[in-house]
């Protein structure tokens, strides 16, 4: 192990069309050294400390030909084993799917945000390393020699080495130092419908009538951009919803909550955003907002607040390092949240735009701090959100970084509705889970469309619909119109029972994210976290545990009706036809367009809720008062088998006897 240090200068460049940054530096030779210090936090835990200088400096370890890497939050891209890659975090994500023009799959694709990274890291070998780091350009060099490094303007270069026995024991030890995943209120597993416009209150209301009509379930709706007067004023526009009160009550009576969406700016001009079509909206975008307040934002190099154009205008980020700027931001939250909205989508928050030299009032520079905004951000909002609903309130967020997965739900950010995507993002899913994001979520059918300018592709949707149903928050968003029940009558059939599925699976779910809130081990589950001994775990990206008991095979080809899977060590039974299947190999499964493989371990107990309790969602009855359906799959080994939901229940299978603890209605029921 030593240290190597570079000279040279940043050339980052952003591509603001895209939300993309394009890593570039100049470096001169390397210098090696040993000039480090190691504090001994624990048997297996050291921190290694690199003093700040030159412009570059890491921390060089001995490689392996054999070495594979999973984590580093969400890896949009095809492979989940990172081996051979040199990354820079926040600047490592392109489309170079099937729409890419071919000159620029040429220079590496359209650069696109890298929405959720973490600079934390396993490997096969035994170890894994966290880079406590929260400025721009840490890189991580996977090679034949491993290269974790920061910039010197960055501060101090801190990595955290954890060599504990287990991947899952290592990422349990950086959870518990970073803050490990909550469990949510019922309703946060649930599923959430969105569209990317609501142009007027009578649109949202029937998107929510049209769920009722179809017999879809349905938990809330998401108002996104926009809903507001401007960006970001958290004050319902009224000529886009006359009577926003009444229309959240409404939503409510019926067991429906609302979420808000907002982004960490407030806007000088809103001109560039999206707005409703009517005058007088547009007029109000073409105003500063009225709660512009200078002293709360995060100022640029000459001390005036920075002003910067995004995707939804111009304005200024605020400064949530400031006890004054986050009371002023939170309480304007607490309005909303008391007027019924039970949740906020809280978007944006990358490090992205906030420049080298810009500063924070804590006193760290942009530099030093642009990636922990994110972090800072969510806290306020989860903050308001306790404060005014305590116990129910949800936050949905879209930033990652350290820290970032002990607060709500974070979702996969925007994508294109085209096969390749929804592979990507399954790849995603799981190098986040291997970095410790256990509540998650993704936008189904794809937030962009096809080709970006028309929806969904009936078969891909169907698809997507299938991988969401087994995703912890099923959330459905899109930019074009994607509702089931505008395609055909084999879709929508499709669309509700995968719903309905979903709704059912929720104590399940909940079990496992208490098993995350406990040891950091995620709901969605990849092979090298459950059996690291398995090398396929390191590179299947295609299919994932989820829970301790089902394994998934999403269909990612346009047209496959079957899949070639890799099934974990044990015996399974198939979900559909309750065929025995031995496990530790591949095998072939039907897929056909109604139907997603998945295989549950012989001898587990599933806990579902009855069809009928949730057909039209989860509601407002209270989780120990739910009646259950407890399905054995299988004669468990040593006739024995356990299952402890979130809510404390306890349901003990011991050689054809069945206890529940504390009592409560259950329906039980054996599949061989």
């Amino acid at each position: 192990m030593k240290v190597r240090t570079w000279e040279g200068r940043a050339e980052d460049q952003f591509i603001q069309l895209t939300e993309g940054m394009v890593a570039a530096e100049t470096l001169e030779d390397p210098v090696d050294s040993t000039d480090f210090t190691v504090e001994e936090l624990g048997s297996r835990h050291r921190l290694i400390t690199v003093a700040p200088r030159a412009h570059r400096m890491g921390l060089a370890l001995p490689g392996h030909p054999e070495q594979r890497f999973i984590g580093l939050g969400a890896r949009h891209g095809l492979h989940v084993d990172q081996a051979g890659r040199a990354l820079q975090l926040g600047a490592d994500r392109a489309y170079t799917g099937p729409d890419c023009p071919p000159d620029m799959l040429d220079v590496g694709g359209i650069p696109q945000g890298d929405y959720a990274p973490v600079p934390f890291v396993l490997s096969s070998r035994g170890w894994a390393a966290w880079v406590d780091n929260d400025g721009h350009g840490v890189r991580f060099e996977l090679g034949d020699e491993v290269i974790l490094s920061t910039r010197a303007a960055a501060g101090p270069l801190r990595v955290h080495l954890f060599t504990h026995a287990s991947p899952a024991a290592r990422l349990r030890a950086f959870l518990r130092l970073t803050g490990l995943p909550p469990v949510l209120p019922e309703w946060a597993y649930g599923f959430w419908k969105s569209r990317d416009v609501y142009p007027h209150q009578r649109d949202a209301e029937a998107d929510h009538a049209g769920h009722r009509q179809h017999g879809i379930p349905l938990d809330a709706i998401v108002l996104d951009s926009p809903w507001a007067t401007q960006y970001n004023t958290w004050e319902f526009n009224p000529h886009q919803f006359p009577d926003a009160v009444g229309y959240v009550r409404r939503l409510r009576e019926d067991g429906v909550r609302t979420v808000v969406w907002v982004a960490p700016w407030v806007n000088l001009d809103s001109r560039e955003g999206q707005y409703p079509p009517d005058d007088e909206s547009a007029r109000l975008h073409r105003e500063p907002a009225p709660n512009y307040e200078p002293r709360h934002f995060v100022k640029a190099a000459d001390g005036d607040p920075l002003v910067a154009k995004w995707w939804m205008g111009k304005g200024s980020p605020v400064d949530f390092t400031s006890p004054e700027a986050e009371a002023w931001w939170r309480e304007q939250a607490k309005g909303v949240l008391a007027l019924g909205v039970e949740g906020i989508k809280a978007d944006d928050g990358e490090g992205w735009y906030i420049p080298d030299d810009a500063r924070f009032a804590d006193g760290t520079t942009g530099a030093q701090a642009a990636w922990g905004h994110g972090l800072r951000y969510r806290r306020s909002m989860q903050r308001a959100l306790d404060e005014v609903h305590p116990g129910t309130g949800v936050l949905f967020g879209r930033p990652g970084w350290t820290g970032q997965q002990a607060v709500g739900i974070t979702w996969g950010g925007d994508q294109p509705s085209d096969f390749w995507s929804l592979r990507t993002l399954v790849a995603a899913t799981l190098t986040a889970a291997a970095t410790g994001f256990s509540n998650w979520s993704h936008d189904v059918g794809g937030y962009l469309g096809e080709r970006l300018t028309a929806r969904a592709p009936k078969e891909l949707l169907a698809r997507w619909v299938q991988f969401g149903c087994f995703t912890p928050l099923m959330q459905a968003h899109a930019r074009f119109e994607q509702e089931a029940w505008t395609y055909d009558e084999e879709l929508l059939d499709l669309y509700r029972a995968h719903v309905l599925l979903h709704e059912r699976l929720v104590p399940y779910v909940r079990a496992a994210a208490a098993t995350a809130a406990r040891t950091g081990l995620p709901i969605v589950r990849p092979l090298a976290l459950t059996d690291p001994r398995d090398v396929r775990g390191w590179s299947i990206a295609d299919a994932y545990g989820y829970g301790p008991s089902l394994w998934v095979a999403p269909v990612l080809e346009d047209g496959a009706r079957s899949v070639h899977v890799d099934l974990p060590r044990g015996d399974w039974i198939d979900w559909h036809t309750g065929a025995q299947v031995a496990g530790g190999g591949e095998v072939d499964a039907p897929a056909p367009l109604d139907r997603i493989p998945v295989w549950v371990r012989r001898g587990a107990l599933i806990p579902t809720y009855p069809a009928e309790h949730v057909a039209r969602g989860l509601g407002d009855t209270p989780e120990r008062e739910r009646p259950l359906e407890v399905t054995l799959w299988g004669e468990p080994v040593g006739g024995r088998a356990l299952v402890r939901l979130a809510d404390g229940t306890r349901i003990r299978y011991e050689r054809g006897e069945v206890s529940v603890s504390p009592d409560r209605r259950v329906d039980f029921r054996v599949r061989t």
